[in-house]
Formats: C-alpha cells, structure tokens, sequence
C-alpha cells in the first residue's frame, strides 16, 4: 500500500512513536505485492498496531483502491456475525435503522451469510462490482479490480470461538479467487492458534517488540499535543491542556510510567489513567496562576498570556503528593472498576463533599446492592472469591467443615500467632483484574458459603437429616438461577461465553470491587470468608470499614497544596506513608495475611543483614528489598517467550563441548588463556539473532527449527549451558597427576566415573540447598547481578530498578565501555607490561631487597599499591558487584595480616623467612633452590626417610605460612558464625516454601513446576555409587568411609559457605591432609571440598536462572546435560592429548606443554600426602597457635554480640565483622597473589560501592552492574584476541623485539621480580635446623 503524500509516513511515525520500522516494513511489503496472508504479533499494544493499519489502509485509498475491513474475533463470536460485518466493511455499508439494520444486499439478493460457500460468494460480488477510482498521474476514472484487506483483531480468540473458520480465513484469496489480504494480529504466536497437519498455508510474519520507554512517554505526549490543538481550535476557556504546560505534562507521564509500568506497559492503559489524574494534578498550578493573574486583565482563552510552570522543587513536591492516588487509580482503573470521570470527579483534589456523601459514591457507579436479597448477596460474594483466588485454593478454604473453620479462625485471632505466619503478598488480584469462572465453581463456593454461615438462620427442616442436605437442594432450586440472571442484567456479574454456546459450563466473571466485598462480608456477618491481615482491628470497625478503606478520598484536603512550603515534606511524606500502608497491608488475598516486604524479611532472616540498605529502600511492595538486585534485574516475567528451544539445546551443547575442551587443551599450556563464560554470552546474542532471522520457520518431527525471534531466556540457559563445564573440572588433574607423577594409567571408565561422580554430587548437593541459598531474598549471589544486567543490556529490557536517570542507554554506555576496555587492554597487556605490574618504588632502588619485599609485586608486599591493568584488579572478582561491607573486611583482614604482622613475622626471621622472598608459591630447601620432591621419593613414589634427612626440611615462605594459618582459622570460624547469626534463618527456611518468600522473584518464580527434592535425591545416589565403584575397583586406596567423611565434610559446608558467599561473593577454602597416600589425599579433597565447590557453582547458576526466571525442571535437565557433555569432553581432549603430544607435562615440551596446574598440584600432593603436615615444623608450630586463636576468637565475637546492647548498632557491627570469616579467608588467594590483587581493588569498590552509591545513587543503578560486564567482557576479548594473534602463532615470535624493550622486562629484572631474600647464603652454606634434627 503505497501513500499519495511523502509526508503521511512521517505524520503516521510521530503519532505512533516507535512504529517507525513497522510502518516502513508493512507499507514496502504490502505496495510490492498482494499477501494472500499475513500474521502479526504484538505482545504489549496490539490495540495501538490495529490502529495504526487502520490508518494506513483508509488513507491509502488515494493510490489503489484498496477496502479495508476491520473486525475484532472477540465481537464476532458467530460465524453469521463475522460475515455480515466483513462484508458490510469490505462494501462500506452501513448498517441503519433506516433502511430496517439490512446488511449489504449485494447485486442479486442473495444471504451471504449462511456458509463460507455463501461468505465467497459475497467476496466475488464486491470484485465484480465497478468500482471507481483515480488512476494514477491524470486523475481519470477507471474500472479496476479491487484490492481488499481483512484486518482481524484479537485473532487469537478465533481458536475458543470459531475454530472451523481459521483455514478458510487464512486461505481466503486461494478460494474466493479474489485479490484480498488476510491480516490475523494477535497476542501470541501462530504456533498457538494454527491448525493442524499443515491446513493452513504459513504466513508471512511480523513481530513487533515491545516499545521503549521513551517511544510510550512519546505516544502519550502526542495526545497532549492533539488535545490541546483540539481545544484552542474550538477556544474553550479550560487550560487543563494548555500548550505551556507540555513541559510538566511530560514529567507527569514519565511519573505515571514509573509508578504504572511493573503492572502494565499498555500505551491506552497509561493514558487512560493519565487523564484521569492529570486535571486533579495540575489544579494547584492552574489555581496558582489564576490568583497571580487575579489583579491583571483576564485572559480567557489562555492564549495571550503564557503559564508559569512551577520550579523544580515544586514538581517533586506535586510529584511526591499525588503518587498515592496514582496507584488508586491503578488499583481501580486497570480491571475497569470504575470509568475514568466518575474516579476523577470522586477524587477532585478540592471536593468538599460532605462525609456521608462521599461515602455514598462507590467506584462501581450505578451497581448498587443494598436491596439485593441475602442469597443474592451471597451469590455475589461467592463471585468475588471465584474471581480473586486460584481455583486451586479452594479445597483449601473450603474442603474443611464449619467447625475447623471456626476453630482455624479463633487461633488466628491472637496478633501474636498471626503476625508469625504473615508472609508478603503476591501481585493483588485487583490489579491483575477479576478473572472468569465456571457456573459449577460458583455453585460450590456458594454452597460452602451457605453451609457455614447461614445454617443457623434457616428454619429447621426435619426432613433434612445428613449434614448439607439443605444446601444441595437449595443450589439445585430455580430461584438460584433466576438470582444469577438478575445480577447478569445489572452488570453485578458479567457472562463472558455466548448464550448460544452450548460447549461446557456458562463463564462468569465479578462485576464488583473489593470495597462492596467486604460490606458484603460484613453484612452477611461472615468476615471467616475474607480474611485481612488484622482481624480484630476489622471486627472493632464499623460496617462500612471496608468501602472507607479503599476510598482514595484522602486527597480531598489537598485543596491547601501550594507550591511554595504551606505543605512540608515531612507531611507529604506521612501522606505517602499512609497511602501505601493502606495499600499493601490490605490486599485481599483468600487466607494469604499480607505485610510489608521488610516486616517479612524481619521474621524470616533475623539476623543482621549488611547488605539491606534502609535509606535506599524499594517503593512498592512488588520489588526486591536490596537495591543491587533491583538495578540488575527485572521484576517481571512473561511465562510465554520461548525457554528451551532446538537452537538452545544445539547452541548449549555447541558450547559445553567447545569451551571446556578448548580451556582443558590451554591448561596444560604455559602461557594460557581462559575462555570464560561472558565470551560465550556475548557470541551467543548475534548467533541466535541470526538464527531467529534466517533460519526457516519450518517443523521437523513436531519441533520447529525457528519458534520465532531470540529471547532473554533461551540466551540465559545457553550461558549456563556454557559455563557449567567452562573450568577444567578438578577430577581431571587428579588423572594428569597420576599419569606423571605415579606412573597409574587407569582407563577411560574410571577416569569418566571419577569425573561425573564429583561434578554431579555438588550438582545434587547444590540443588538439595536451594531452599536456603537460592530461594531467600537476602542470597543475593552478587556474581550473577553482573550476568543479569548484562543479559537485560544486550535484550534492550526496561524495568524500575534501574532508574530513572537519563543521558546514554545502557546498551551504548556497554558499548562504549566495551570498546574502550577491548583497546585499552593493549597496552598494559601487551605493549607496557610494567604498567600492569606497576611496582614504581622497586624501579628506583631495583637490587634492594629490603624495598623489593615490602613494595614489589612478584615476590613483595606490594605496597606499592598502584595498577593500571583491570586484569589485575578483578583478580579476586569484580569490585564493582562485591558490597563494600565485604570488600571493607578483607582488606582489614589484609592489612591486618599482610602488610603488619607478616612483615613483622619476616624481620624477625620467625621460621627462618628471611633466607626466602615474603611471599611466593613455591616451597623451599635449605639451599634455597626449590624444593626438589623428587630427592624424597623410592622408585615406588612413596615416602623415603633416610634420603628425606640427608637432603632438607621443607621450608615455606611467610606470606604462605600465614595463608594456611588463616585458612585453618577460616574453617571454625565459619560454623560459628553461621551459628551465631544465620541458625534461625536457617531453621525458618527449613520450612517455607518458595511461594511464601518474601520476595517478587520467589513469588515469580512459583507459578512454574519446581524440581522435585528427590529428583537430587536420586542424582545424589546415583552418583555417590559411581564414586564407590571408581575407588573400589581401581586401586585408589582411599577407603569407603573415607569417601562418606569427605562428604559428610562437604555436606556440613556447604550451607556455611555458600551463605557467605551469597552474601559477601567471596568462597571460604578448606584444607586437607592425609599421610602416606597421596592418590587417596587427592581423591578426598575432590570429594570433601571439589564436592562443595561445584555445590556453590552450581547453586550460583540457580539463582542465576531465579533472578532470569527460568523454568527450574528445564534449568536442571540443561545443567545435568551440559555436565555430562562438558566433563566428557574435556577427557576426550585431555586422553588425546597424552596419546599425540610428545614430552607431554615435561620441562623441555617444544609447543609449552609443560602443565604447571599439575606440577603444582602433583607437588602439593606429595607435600600433604607423602611427607605429611607432621613433618612439617612450621605448620605445626603454627596450628598450635591458630587452633588457641580461632577456638577462641568465635567465642569472643558471640560475647561480644550478646554483650552489647542492641541499641548500639554501630559498635555491634564492629564486633560482628571483627570475627567475620572473611577477615581470615578474603585473602585466601595470597600467594599468588599480592596486594597489587587487594589494595586497588578495595579502591575502586570504595569509590563505586561506597561513594558513587551514596552521592549518586541514580547513576550507580543505572550503570554499575553494567560498567562491570563491560570492563570484564572487554578484557576477556581482548586477551584472547592478544594470544590467538599475537602470541600464539608463530612460537610467540611475533613482535619480539616489542617484547624486550625497557616498559616490558623492568619488573622483573628488579630483586623482587628474580625473587632476592634479604638474607643470601654464599657457596655451599645452608640454613635452617643442623642437619639430621628434623
């Protein structure tokens, strides 16, 4: 359809903002040729895209005689009536009381509206009649044949109503033989409504997305524009919509949006409640206005004389004041209770209606039911409850007897007992809408109404014997009926199916508000049946309790707003306070006590959370309670975008099998590279666009290759899918270690059951856990916050969390950030090294190595504190996701432990450190040369006593001493802590369901089919036999009940540590020995600390998919999937590897396999598992101390806890952090780390998390979480780019000469960098104990 003027394009695109695309799409591909059919979908507007065709197709008359016809399938539930008004459409007839309502006649007289043989026939009449139009360039009129356009609105409903009709109507060109578009718009897809074995040809699809918030805020202005026009055209006095006032109007619905967008984001919704408010909102400006203009001429048309807008502080205030009776109009608005006139008029800021007038006027305007009768009112009242709750509840409330009930109700009369159940309501019913019910679900609430409440007032019938025998007959009586129609014909209750329909039971839904409910309720006297959150505060209350308390009528004295400061904040803000308190303390919800989100997390964490800001607390109910989460994800889902589709499982697997066998293949590598998961987060989003664009939307044995455009969710389980496996999973250095070091080549059976056995136990541990790390709201896991805003960025989603702040979109401030993190990783990466090793002090005295211990970056202290490298600071994990509380914990612990007592411990040479450098990986001999293990060892890799004291104790470096003794201290450390503050939330989490958290996403999340407990169950047992068959049948030597204590140890752990971790995002380590086997000492870490590890893995991937709403069962078949495929590659890749690449894991490897994860590990091994802890001095002089300390210091935390009243929070907290584990294990990644890991990265978290939140807390909800995924995406970019292109190739002699000059070798030229202790031995000198002592 091509338009006659250039500029109608542009007139249609700014009325309809954002439709820019669809209007260029649909006008290019309809003027080319004639689509027999065409589907359109639109989720969110599809009101607004009828419109828009609308438009399009009438004012395309001009060019091409085009008829339109445009009918909705919901008002056309007949097939006569869907006829009739086509045809009347097509032949633009009107139907008339003056020529008797005929429809159109046609040319031989005939009923087009008997068949679809009858219906074509019509069409071919229309064709066949002379139209007249004007041909293009000379305007003459012409006979030509028309084309015809049939716009079916709401075509979804075509499938409940007329089913047999969809095949004709999608091939209605193909059998009429007419030039006629078919356009089906709808809400959902096409897969949901076509027909079966391929009836219907597929269409030509358009999918319209969902618009922005700037093009909704656009649309809604257009209207203020067209209505202001509108009235100075017609020069009315009213200056509601003045032109001046656009300004204040685009705050006021951009406010409207805020406040209305969690429950809808539906442009005629909005502006419906907009004009409902708006003549009330800007009132105290008009009234301003005209007192200042009261001594000046008068200016009555408002177009001479300009309106002064009031200030900033004056919008805020307005803003501020009238928030509460926007979420009234939301309340009463969106499920229609009342129209927008009469709700405007009740709630006019200045009425002074007397009190029991407004009482009178109800928001269901002309329904009165005072002078119903009783079983009318009951019926009522049963309509109500059908229409509010779940049909799944009813058994519930109504499948006990009146006597339980009542015995139900009298317990629950204490405030106590109540306000310890109160759980945080979901999402009210009354926003959502009443919701259609059969006839039959009425008759059995009404019966189980009537059986509780009313037996006593009927007259006594000894005919009656059996216990609701009365209440049967008196459901099948005709007066029931006859009571129903009645309430029908007032609009009390609405039927929603056709009364020709004889298939199933009539629909109803509930024609009247919650405020008539509950007189209703108190009338009949059966408050049991709605149940509030405060029942004896309503039975204090008089009858009409309930309509005053969803009267919005508070604004009534807001007559004495003005916009100076007659009205403090400090009122406004009680105002609101009341508002809200009203709002969320009521909802009606059938035997669902309501309260506040923070009153909830009160009862059920109890403990003190450090991560629950007050000042930054959310503004409705339906949002998280921690402002981190809200910026990061949304608080909304839509059940009905795909999940796992075949491009999921196909990408996922591509995936698990690509990135865990490359990153197994650069692991035994030196230089290697990690591909971590937010590389396969990126790649996947313009793979699956591509595939949603160019794969064909075809079925194949019922699956369909392209279900449609890419979604956020099936883009969220292909990152899970990718990064289950992404590490080299820790059973496989086990299997390295024990081809190098032990000559044991055990087949490729053992090697899978030992890898599946320990990923899968934590997989099942860690599902087994959910209920107390994934389903709280306080288990934040601030990993995944990153993840999810970069999913949220890359979709273009919009959600409250993230503010309101303007200037760049997310997704440009990501690509910005991205693009600069791509470049700038260049230089401290590979053209200026010392940049990233920034140890300036070491470079002025370089051969000192006093100054190299406590300033270098190699082997130092590092107190040089400055990098230019983010690779560095994001070492220990992003700053910018860590809570500055925990971020502020360890770097006490740090400097506690790192930068004054282990210097102290060096200088004084305590276990003879200073022949050592400070800090450093590598254990010592008393030559010190590293320690060679090899010297200690029989030819059967045991443990050699006599060469052991001929050659030399083990000696380690301070920094690494003090690692262990924090370690140790970690580990008693985070029991009691969890005891002390977590055991309640525990316990009260043991018994709660995920429907009763006090969280919107729980909530979200319960409407989908959890995972069952025995679902892990089973994984659990499963795999627990495959770990006994690997260390029974192959020679292991770890015992049995070796392998039960190791998991006992993980299965106590797990819950502690993954506390902590959600909480603080820093996992706490455990250490393990076991003498005289190391093989056995291997396999018992894997399963008592890998085990634990994997758990907390895979737990953070659960909330992961909680925050993204991802369907459990489907999470936990693709996590299972994706960690058999990914272990079982990286075996396959690890086996080829040793069979092809010779000198593999030696020190001469020509390619630079020389595998130094499992040198270090085979080493530790032999430390921990050969010669044992008891050899070694240090540790034990150590873990003496260490186990005084850390038995004592959690009790002292405990004392302190208790002792300090709770009043003085302050120091309480300084108390609790003081024993917190993370003081003792937030540094557990030293060696090799240094403080070059630790001091720049509490910085920048001091600026972002601490500062930039506190004084510019818009702009840190907006971009936090985004700059983060930027600087991480762009650094993981770029060091692939760098080694796959510059240093891999060629044997690394790319740039060589680059690679040498000053900026690149400084750092490691200097003492700290060749590792200089401060003490030298000369010759053949030795140090440490005299030889044969140890």
């Amino acid at each position: 359809m091509d338009l006659d003027e250039t500029d109608s394009l542009s007139q249609l695109s700014d009325q309809f903002p954002g439709y820019e695309k669809f209007i260029s799409h649909i006008t290019s591909v309809t003027s080319t040729f004639v689509l027999p059919f065409l589907y359109i979908t639109d989720r969110r507007n599809p009101r607004i895209t009828a419109s828009l065709l609308n438009q399009i197709c009438c004012n395309s008359g001009d060019c091409s005689p085009t008829h339109f016809a445009h009918i909705n399938a919901t008002a056309c539930f007949t097939a006569r009536l869907l006829y009739d008004t086509v045809l009347n459409a097509l032949a633009r007839w009107e139907v008339a009381w003056e020529n008797g309502c005929r429809n159109w006649p046609g040319e031989d007289g005939k009923r087009y509206n008997d068949s679809v043989d009858s219906f074509l026939h019509g069409l071919r009449n229309l064709r066949n009649k002379s139209w007249e139009g004007k041909a293009k360039g000379n305007g003459r009129t012409v006979d030509e044949e028309p084309n015809m356009v049939l716009l079916i609105e709401r075509a979804e409903r075509l499938k409940d109503n007329l089913p047999d009709l969809i095949v004709p109507l999608t091939r209605l060109a193909e059998l009429s033989q007419v030039k006629i578009t078919t356009i089906f718009l709808s809400s959902v897809r096409w897969e949901d409504i076509k027909p079966p074995l391929g009836a219907s040809p597929d269409p030509y699809f358009i999918d319209i997305g969902p618009p922005s918030k700037q093009d909704t805020i656009d649309s809604l202005l257009f209207e203020f524009s067209s209505t202001s026009t509108t009235q100075l055209s017609a020069g009315t006095q009213d200056r509601t919509y003045h032109p001046s006032l656009l300004p204040l109007y685009e705050q006021y619905v951009e406010h409207v949006y805020n406040v209305c967008s969690l429950y809808t984001t539906d442009i005629r919704e909005l502006q419906y409640i907009a004009a409902a408010r708006w003549p009330g909102f800007v009132k105290p400006v008009l009234q301003e206005q005209s007192e200042v203009n009261a001594d000046g001429d008068p200016d009555p048309d408002g177009t001479r004389n300009e309106l002064t807008l009031p200030a900033s502080d004056g919008r805020m205030r307005l803003l501020k004041f009238f928030t509460p009776s926007l979420t009234a109009a939301l309340d009463v608005l969106y499920p229609r209770l009342t129209n927008a006139a009469d709700w405007a008029l009740a709630n006019d800021p200045d009425m002074q209606a007397p009190e029991e007038a407004q009482r009178q006027i109800n928001t269901e305007g002309s329904i009165i039911v005072d002078h119903l009768p009783r079983m009318s009112k009951f019926i009522l009242l049963a309509a109500f409850l059908a229409s509010t709750n779940p049909a799944k509840s009813d058994v519930r409330m109504f499948g006990r007897g009146a006597d339980k009930q009542k015995r139900r109700r009298r317990k629950s009369a204490s405030p106590k007992k109540a306000g310890a159940q109160t759980t945080v309501a979901k999402i009210t019913q009354r926003l959502l809408g009443p919701v259609v019910f059969p006839l039959d679900r009425l008759l059995a609430i009404l019966g189980a109404l009537l059986e509780e409440n009313d037996v006593e007032n009927r007259p006594h019938e000894p005919c009656f014997e059996l216990p609701g025998e009365h209440t049967d007959m008196e459901l099948g009586r005709v007066h029931i009926y006859a009571a129903i129609t009645e309430l029908t014909s007032m609009r009390a209750l609405h039927r929603t199916t056709a009364v020709e329909k004889l298939e199933g039971p009539p629909m109803y839904k509930c024609g009247i508000s919650f405020g008539v409910a509950g007189a209703l309720a108190k009338d009949l006297q059966s408050n049991s049946c709605i149940s509030m959150t405060r029942p004896t505060e309503l039975a204090s209350e008089s009858a009409a309790f309930p309509l005053q308390l969803l009267d919005p009528r508070p604004l009534k004295n807001s007559a004495n707003l003005r916009l100076g400061n007659e009205v403090t904040d400090k009122q406004v803000d009680d105002h609101h306070d009341v508002q809200r308190s009203a709002r969320s303390s009521f909802n009606l919800e059938m035997k669902y006590p309501t309260a506040q989100v923070r009153d909830s997390l009160d009862d059920s964490a109890d403990f003190d959370d450090p991560n629950l800001d007050p000042s930054h607390g959310p503004e409705f109910d339906d949002e998280s309670p921690y402002p981190e989460v809200r910026s990061a994800v949304a608080n909304t889902d839509d059940p009905s975008i795909h999940v796992t589709t075949l491009r999921t499982w196909v990408l996922g697997l591509a995936w698990a099998i690509i990135m865990p066998g490359v990153n197994q293949f650069f692991s035994l590598r030196y230089p290697s590279v990690p591909i971590t998961g937010i590389v396969a987060q990126l790649l996947s989003f313009p793979i699956g666009r591509f595939c949603a664009a160019y794969i064909p939307r075809k079925t194949i044995f019922g699956i369909s290759l392209n279900p449609g455009p890419f979604t956020i969710k099936e883009h969220v389980l292909i990152t899970i899918m990718a990064s289950v496996g992404a590490s080299s999973a820790y059973a496989t250095e086990i299997i390295a270690v024990q081809r190098v070091f032990y000559n044991q080549k055990f087949d490729f059976g053992y090697q899978w059951f030992l890898v599946m056995s320990s990923q899968l136990i934590g997989f099942s541990t860690g599902g087994i856990t959910r209920r107390f790390l994934v389903s709280p709201p306080s288990m934040i896991w601030p990993v995944t916050l990153v993840s999810c805003a970069l999913f949220n960025t890359l979709h273009s989603e919009q959600y409250a969390g993230i503010g309101r702040l303007g200037g760049l979109s997310r997704g440009r401030f990501f690509i910005y950030v991205f693009t600069s993190a791509f470049l700038w990783y260049f230089i401290p990466g590979y053209l200026f090294l010392s940049l990233s090793w920034f140890s300036w002090v070491t470079w002025i005295w370089p051969h000192d190595p006093v100054v190299s211990q406590l300033f270098g970056y190699v082997h130092g202290m590092g107190m040089s504190v400055i990098t230019f490298d983010w690779a560095q600071i994001a070492y220990n994990g992003s700053p910018l996701a860590m809570p500055w509380w925990a971020t502020a914990n360890v770097i006490v612990g740090f400097v506690l432990f790192y930068w004054i007592a282990t210097p102290i411990l060096y200088f004084k040479n305590t276990w003879y450190s200073l022949y050592m450098p400070i800090s450093s990986r590598t254990s010592f001999d008393n030559t010190q040369h590293a320690y060679n293990v090899t010297r200690i060892l029989t030819s059967e890799d045991t443990f050699n006593a006599t060469a052991y004291k001929e050659y030399s104790p083990i000696f380690i470096p301070a920094a690494f001493v003090m690692s262990y003794g924090l370690s140790f201290a970690s580990i008693t450390a985070t029991i009691v802590h969890c005891f002390i503050h977590f055991r309640k939330q525990i316990w009260y989490q043991a018994r709660r369901s995920l429907r009763e958290q006090a969280d919107i996403h729980a909530r979200l999340m319960s409407r989908y089919p959890q995972v069952p407990d025995w679902w892990y169950l089973s994984l659990f047992t499963l795999m627990f036999a495959l770990g006994v068959v690997s260390i029974e049948i192959w020679p292991t030597e770890m015992p049995v009940w070796a392998f039960v204590i190791a998991l006992l140890i993980a299965l106590t752990y797990v819950i502690p540590c993954g506390m902590i971790q959600a909480i603080t995002n820093q996992q706490i380590g455990l250490k393990y020995s076991l003498p005289g086997k190391p093989v056995a000492m291997m396999l018992f870490k894997t399963f008592g600390y890998i085990s634990m590890a994997q758990a907390l893995t895979f737990t953070s991937d659960l909330k992961l998919g909680h925050y993204m709403k991802i369907p459990p069962r489907k999470m936990f078949w693709c996590q299972i999937v994706a960690a058999i495929v990914a272990g079982t590659a990286q075996l396959g890749v690890q086996s080829w590897m040793f069979s092809n690449i010779p000198d593999m894991c030696s020190a001469t490897q020509k390619d630079g396999f020389t595998c130094p994860s499992v040198e270090v590990f085979g080493t530790a091994s032999i430390i921990w598992g050969v010669i044992g802890p008891e050899r070694l001095n240090v540790l034990l002089q150590l873990r003496v101390g260490v186990l005084h300390y850390r038995g004592s210091q959690p009790c002292r935390g405990l004392a302190c806890d208790e002792a300090v009243p709770k009043q003085f929070d302050t120091i309480r907290e300084h108390c609790i952090i003081h024993h917190s584990p993370l003081i003792f294990n937030g540094t557990y990644k030293i060696p090799p780390a240094s403080a070059l890991n630790y001091v720049p990265w509490a910085l920048v978290g001091f600026i972002f998390q601490y500062v930039i939140r506190r004084r510019n807390f818009a702009w840190w909800t907006k971009y936090n979480y985004v700059l983060s995924a930027a600087l991480d995406a762009g650094l993981a970019v770029s060091i692939i780019f760098i080694f796959f292109v510059l240093q891999y190739p060629a044997n690394g002699s790319i740039g060589e000469g680059l690679q040498h000059w000053w900026g690149n070798t400084v750092y490691y030229e200097t003492a700290d960098g060749m590792g200089t202790p401060v003490r030298q031995l000369q010759g053949s000198e030795t140090f440490g104990p005299s030889i044969g002592s140890w």
